[in-house]
């Protein structure tokens, strides 16, 4: 078990997380001209808002999820069981 591969990756994977929520809700204010639905309960949301809001967060926090991993194993070197050693 590599403890440093575990904290860089999981800071990795939090980043991405704060950094993909304020890139959608900016992103959404700027093409919808208002604040992103955050209550499904509300009735002044639109179903198809809350699909799309679902739809657009979910692929770029994957998105940012994968190069902020790819960024976290360039800087650590990955997890040690996946190292290849150079002979």
């Amino acid at each position: 078990m590599d403890i440093g591969w575990k904290i860089v990756s999981t800071g990795a994977v939090l980043a991405a997380g704060v950094a993909t929520n304020k890139l959608v809700d900016v992103g959404w204010k700027l093409v919808t001209g208002h604040e992103p639905p955050t209550d499904e309960d509300d009735p002044g949301v639109r179903a198809w808002e809350v699909f799309a809001f679902t739809v657009v967060s979910g692929a770029i926090l994957g998105l940012m999820r994968h190069y902020a991993m790819r960024g976290a194993s360039k800087f650590y070197g990955g997890p040690v069981e996946k190292r290849v050693d150079k002979v």
